[in-house]
């Protein structure tokens, strides 16, 4: 009876234990789960890369199959344990040298290897500035955070520039070509909106973007002396560069390359035009023209003499370079954004320093220098045909008007997503895709990806615009100046792309976008009370973008 009883209570014991271990091996279940779904995902993500690489390799461009390989290796990253992989302190000298780069380098400076695509010298520092960028956003949760945190000063911003890089991918869906567009829009996102999260990142405070400003600057004097170079040469020496062996091969390869040689077409009202760096005059004097306010910004508000001869240098020399260009699109664009800093500039000194007279003699000076330009494009026949062009102009304007009664059958037949990124210039130009030329970026817009994409894009130049001049005249601080003078900016490049489409000046615009949302940012963070919460001060400052009520 006692065995009996014995081996009972064994029984019940083994089965109580066993109970137990079943419990606690489910509630491990999770926990090991956790361990093994990254296992499985980079092994299916592995699987996945391979079978998507083949494809693309077949049917895509090399940009496109770039890109899609880069989403599955940005996939197989994100799966990786959180580690701070790579120093922010590298990724700042990347950013830099890429910034540099593609100030001063023509994108055409390019190689070839048996086998390979053209590679230029822009992609490679960029690509340098991509690697490093891309794994520290994959492999570090703060970065993320981090990113995320100064975004979020700038809602309505970011919705834009998101929202335009949404209807790019949507406009894939009814392009014409849509291998053309992936490629394009690849392109797009490796050369304008990773360098501008990379910027957003890298900026440390406000110190970091009056430096950027600074290189953007110097830059602008180098692209500048070599226009006015090219300008009194009359051909274009970046060209010279390369033998001619491999110069006939790159005109091969790229057919718009030709238009670099001089021809009738480089000359207006017995000027050269010059181009400097860039494949067309008018992309260079857009640049000129995005500089001036920066140049200004300097001049008018900058403390250390050598900044101020640096602004008032650029200022001139980004003129000069107008001239030297011969656009037409420069001269209204210069003739928009200066008086318009001019303008708040007078307002805003007479707001801090109410007993001063020289916003007074400043605003008298800018409306007469104002009216004498006017009067000038009026009376004098050289001055107006310099500015808006004359008789032998007359065919260009036709073409531009002609171009939009060609668009907008187009445009009624499908304004929602368009017809591909980077090909609207099929349709204007009967379906060839290697010559595409539209003269106005806006008609581009909204042929490409419809009248959303051109609403959203605008958003990305208006909103910087009013938060400038708001700041600009209500901010007697360093960075109201900033901001006030980064307006101007975006004024004379949305007029600009009235009458170009060219996209040379895009990482540019993507920059200053950048700069605007870390000024933004740290504008918010200082004007915080003590003690005020990250979530509060992020509300306190979308209430004061949107203009809402402190209740709302």
């Amino acid at each position: 009876m006692t065995t009996r009883l014995g081996n009972r209570f064994a029984l019940s014991h083994i089965t109580s234990v066993a109970m137990a271990e079943t419990r606690l091996a489910g509630r491990a279940a999770p926990n090991l789960l956790r361990r093994l779904v990254p296992i499985v995902a980079w092994a299916v993500a592995s699987v996945v890369l391979g079978i998507v690489l083949g494809f693309s390799a077949v049917i895509l461009p090399p940009m496109g199959s770039f890109g899609i390989v880069a989403v599955a290796g940005l996939v197989l990253l994100w799966v990786m344990p959180d580690l701070p992989l790579v120093s922010r302190g590298l990724i700042r000298r990347a950013f830099f040298v890429m910034l540099i780069v593609d100030l001063v380098v023509p994108f055409y400076y390019t190689v070839q290897f048996s086998g390979l695509p053209w590679i230029s010298a822009r992609r490679v520092v960029t690509f340098a500035l991509i690697a490093p960028f891309v794994v520290a956003v994959a492999a570090s949760s703060d970065v993320r955070r981090m990113i995320a945190e100064r975004l979020r000063a700038s809602p309505l911003i970011i919705v834009c520039a998101a929202g335009f890089l949404v209807m790019g991918l949507l406009s894939l869906i009814t392009s014409l070509s849509a291998a053309e567009s992936m490629s394009g829009l690849v392109d797009a996102i490796l050369s304008w909106y990773v360098p501008f999260f990379a910027m957003i990142y890298i900026i440390k405070n406000n110190d970091d973007v009056v430096f950027i400003l600074k290189i953007i600057c110097v830059c602008a004097l180098v692209v500048t002396a070599a226009g006015v170079l090219e300008f009194r040469l009359e051909q274009n020496f970046f060209l010279k560069i390369f033998p001619p062996s491999m110069l006939g091969n790159l005109m091969a390869n790229n057919p718009r390359l030709q238009d670099l040689l001089p021809g009738p077409e480089h000359f207006r009202n017995g000027h050269y035009r010059a181009e400097s760096i860039f494949m067309t005059a008018i992309s260079f004097s857009e640049f000129e023209v995005i500089v001036i306010p920066i140049g200004l910004f300097f001049a008018f508000h900058s403390k250390s003499l050598f900044d101020k001869v640096l602004g008032w240098t650029v200022a001139i020399a980004a003129l000069v370079g107008i001239f030297a260009s011969g656009s037409r699109g420069g001269y209204t664009g210069a003739i928009v954004s200066v008086p318009v800093f001019i303008g708040m500039w007078s307002i805003r000194t007479a707001i801090q320093r109410r007993a001063s007279l020289a916003p007074a003699i400043v605003g008298a000076a800018g409306l007469i220098l104002v009216g004498c330009v006017l009067g000038l494009i009026v009376f004098s026949h050289t001055i107006h045909d310099m500015i808006l062009g004359g008789a032998a102009q007359a065919s260009s304007t036709d073409a531009r008007y002609f171009q939009w009664q060609i668009a907008l059958p187009y445009i009624k037949s499908n304004p929602i997503t368009g017809y591909g990124f980077d090909v609207g210039g099929a349709l204007v130009g009967q379906g060839n895709l290697a010559y595409q030329s539209i003269d106005s970026y806006y008609l581009s817009l909204v042929l490409e990806v419809g009248v959303p994409g051109l609403f959203l894009f605008s958003g990305m130049l208006l909103l910087p615009i009013l938060y400038g001049v708001r700041a600009y005249l209500s901010d007697m601080s360093e960075y109201g100046a900033m901001a006030g003078a980064l307006a101007c900016s975006f004024i004379g490049f949305a007029q600009s792309r009235l009458v170009v489409s060219q996209r040379e000046n895009h990482t540019v615009i993507f920059a200053l976008l950048a700069i605007m949302i870390v000024a933004n940012y740290e504008h918010a963070r200082r004007r915080a009370p003590q003690g005020q919460g990250a979530r509060a001060m992020r509300d306190r400052h979308y209430r004061a973008q949107t203009a809402l009520p402190e209740g709302g």
